[in-house]
C-alpha cells in the first residue's frame, strides 16, 4: 500500500511538472510572462498552440516619457479583449502582422512608437492593425484602403522608411469558410449556420497556428513605397511619443 501510494504521488508530481513546463513555454521563449491561460472566450488549444503569435512590445513610459526599460507581451488573448471575440479573421490578421514584424524587427522587439500601417476596413484586420502598431486613423498613421484583403497590410517603420507588404496566400483560405460566410451575409440562413461557420473558422485558425506562420503568407519588402493619402481629415498629430529619446538626467 505504501509503495503504491508513493508511486501514485511520483506520477502526480511528474504530471504537474510536465503541465507546468508546457504552460511556461511562452515564458522560456520570450523571457516574460504571457497570458495564455484558457478562458471561456479563449480556447486552451489556442493558448498552447506552438505557433500562436506572441508580440514583444516596446512603448514609452508616460505621456511625455522616454522609452520604457522593459517590454510588454501581447497575445491573441489580449487582441480578443480589445476586438470583442475570437474568430478566424483575428488569428489570421495577428499571424500576418507577426510575419511582417519578423521582417521589420528581426531582434524580436516591436517598437510601437515607430510604426504606421495601411489596412482595409474590416473589423478584425483593422483592429489588429491599430492595436499592434499603435497607429491611429485620427493621427493619419493608420490609413484605410479597401482594395486590400482582410489580413493584408503595408507596415512601415517610420524612422527608416522600411515597408513590408504581407498578405495571406490565397491557397490557404478554406473555400468552405467563404461559402458559409456568403450564405450568412445573404440573409438566407438558419440558426445552425452560425454555429457551422464558427466551427469552420476555429478549425481554420487551429490549422494556421499549428505550423510556421510564414508558410501561410506572402511577404516582401517594398522599396520606395508611396504612402497613400490619409483616410481622415487632419485632426492633429500625435505628440506623446516625441520625447522617447530624451537622455536621462
Amino acid at each position: 500500500m505504501i509503495l503504491k501510494a508513493v508511486s501514485t504521488l511520483c506520477l502526480l508530481i511528474l504530471t504537474i511538472a510536465s503541465q507546468s513546463q508546457a504552460q511556461s513555454s511562452v515564458i522560456d521563449k520570450i523571457g516574460a510572462v504571457a497570458d495564455t491561460k484558457a478562458e471561456w472566450y479563449f480556447p486552451q488549444w489556442l493558448g498552447e498552440a506552438q505557433y500562436a503569435p506572441v508580440f514583444k512590445i516596446r512603448d514609452t513610459e508616460n505621456k511625455y516619457g522616454r522609452y520604457t526599460q522593459q517590454t510588454k507581451l501581447i497575445t491573441i488573448k489580449d487582441l480578443i479583449k480589445f476586438h470583442g471575440h475570437f474568430c478566424g479573421g483575428l488569428v489570421e490578421s495577428a499571424a500576418s502582422m507577426k510575419v511582417a514584424f519578423d521582417q521589420l524587427f528581426p531582434e524580436g522587439i516591436v517598437d510601437r512608437t515607430d510604426l504606421r500601417i495601411v489596412s482595409n476596413n474590416s473589423a478584425c484586420g483593422g483592429d489588429v492593425a491599430a492595436y499592434l502598431t499603435g497607429a491611429r486613423a485620427r493621427f493619419n498613421s493608420h490609413v484605410i484602403d479597401n482594395s486590400l484583403t482582410e489580413s493584408e497590410f503595408y507596415v512601415q517603420q517610420v524612422s527608416s522608411g522600411k515597408t513590408i507588404h504581407v498578405k495571406l496566400n490565397p491557397a490557404v483560405y478554406p473555400k468552405e469558410v467563404k461559402t458559409q460566410m456568403k450564405k450568412i451575409e445573404s440573409g438566407r440562413f438558419e440558426p445552425k449556420d452560425i454555429d457551422i461557420f464558427q466551427e469552420l473558422q476555429w478549425a481554420y485558425a487551429k490549422r494556421m497556428v499549428s505550423k510556421p506562420l510564414k508558410d501561410s503568407f506572402i511577404v516582401q519588402e517594398v522599396r520606395d513605397y508611396k504612402w497613400p493619402e490619409p483616410s481622415c481629415k487632419d485632426m492633429g498629430k500625435r505628440k506623446d511619443n516625441d520625447y522617447k529619446n530624451v537622455p536621462e538626467k
